[in-house]
C-alpha cells in the first residue's frame, strides 16, 4: 500500500476515534418529518427534553415537512455521519412506504438503526348511529351486508389503511374503502355519520373515547392500553394472530460509528427509564419500548416481511 495513503488512513482512523470518544461535543438534532403538535412531533420532543440532559448537550427538534417525511429522510440519509443529526423514523418510513414505492426520495440503506423509542395501537371505531355495541356484532353485520359498510383510512397504502385492510382480512368480511387525505377528515366524517368504521391512533383518539364523543369497540395493540383499559384487544376477542401497532425509532446516516450509536443508544435507554419520561408517554397513549440497535433492525426486517404479503395479498398501491 502507498505509505502515503496508509498515513491518511491511520490519521482517519485515529480522527474517528477520538470523535467517538469526544462525543457528543455539540448540540444535537432530531428531524422530525411532520408539523409541530402531531404524534411524531410530541414523541421526539418528550424524548429531546430529557435526552439532552442525559447525553450532557441540547437536543434539537426540528421539523421538517413533506413528502410524507421524505424530505426529512433525504435530509438526514446526505448529512454528515456524525451522529449530531438523526431522524425520528416510523413503520411508514422504513417499512411500508418502501415496500409500495419505488420512488422514494430515500433509501432505507441510507440509515442505521440507533434506538426504538415508543410504539401506539390503533382504536377501531365505529360511527355511534351503526347499530353494533361489540366487534362480533361488527363482524356479523358486516357478513350479512357485504360491501356496504364503508370503512376510511388516511389514504391509500397509509398505515390506518394497512391495518383496515389486516382487520377486514382477518375477519373474513368485506368494506367500501374510502381513502382521505389524513385520518383528520375520515375522523370528521366518521363523527358526522359519512362513514361507518375507522382505525385510528389511540394517541389521537383516546379523550375523544373517553369523554363520549366516539365510539370504540377494541384496540390493536398485543395488550390493553393503559389510557383505553376498558376497550378489549382484538386477540383478546378470537382474533388471535391480530397485531397492529406503529413505532417511533432514532435512526442515524449511515457510516456513523458503532461507537456513536451505542453512546447515543445507551442515553436514550437511560432517558426512557426515566418515571417522568414513561408517564409522558403512557398519558399520551404511547409505549416507550427500550431496545438495542440490533433488536430495531430485526423490528424493521420481521415487519417488511409481514407487510410485504399483506400488502400483495390485498393489492394495495399508492395512487
Amino acid at each position: 500500500m502507498n505509505r502515503f495513503l496508509l498515513t491518511f488512513l491511520v490519521s482517519l482512523f485515529s480522527t474517528l476515534c477520538v470523535n467517538a470518544q469526544n462525543f457528543p461535543n455539540k448540540s444535537i438534532k432530531i428531524v422530525v418529518g411532520f408539523a409541530p403538535g402531531g404524534g411524531s412531533d410530541f414523541v421526539a420532543r418528550t424524548l429531546a427534553q430529557d435526552l439532552g440532559a442525559v447525553l450532557g448537550q441540547q437536543v434539537i427538534v426540528d421539523n421538517k415537512v413533506g413528502a410524507g417525511g421524505g424530505v426529512a429522510a433525504r435530509l438526514v440519509a446526505t448529512s454528515e455521519a456524525d451522529g449530531y443529526t438523526l431522524l425520528l423514523g416510523s413503520a411508514a418510513n422504513f417499512v411500508i412506504n418502501p415496500l409500495l414505492s419505488k420512488n422514494l426520495p430515500y433509501e432505507t440503506s441510507d440509515f442505521l438503526p440507533v434506538a426504538p423509542v415508543a410504539r401506539f395501537s390503533y382504536a377501531l371505531l365505529v360511527r355511534k348511529e351503526l347499530p353494533v355495541r361489540a366487534v362480533s356484532d361488527l363482524i356479523a353485520f358486516a357478513k350479512q351486508n357485504p360491501d356496504q359498510l364503508t370503512i376510511g383510512s388516511a389514504g391509500n397504502g397509509s398505515n390506518t389503511h394497512v391495518v383496515a385492510t389486516a382487520f377486514l382480512f382477518s375477519t373474513g368480511t368485506r368494506m367500501r374503502h374510502i381513502p382521505y387525505k389524513g385520518t383528520a377528515p375520515a375522523l370528521t366524517d366518521l363523527m358526522g355519520g359519512t362513514i361507518d368504521v375507522l382505525f385510528d391512533s389511540t394517541p389521537t383518539v383516546y379523550a375523544m373515547i373517553n369523554g363520549g364523543s366516539l365510539r370504540a369497540l377494541a384496540v390493536t395493540g398485543p395488550e390493553r392500553e393503559a389510557v383505553l383499559s376498558e376497550l378489549p384487544t382484538l386477540s383478546e376477542l378470537g382474533l388471535k394472530s391480530f397485531n397492529a401497532s406503529n413505532w417511533f425509532a432514532i435512526f442515524a446516516p449511515k457510516r456513523t460509528s458503532v461507537e456513536v450509536i451505542s453512546k447515543i443508544n445507551a442515553s436514550i435507554q437511560k432517558t426512557l427509564s426515566l418515571p417522568r419520561v414513561k408517564k409522558q408517554f403512557i398519558d399520551s397513549g404511547n409505549l416507550p419500548i427500550a431496545g438495542s440497535a440490533s433488536d430495531l433492525d430485526q423490528l424493521v426486517k420481521n415487519e417488511t416481511a409481514l407487510y410485504k404479503t399483506l400488502l400483495t395479498n390485498a393489492k394495495i398501491t399508492l395512487d
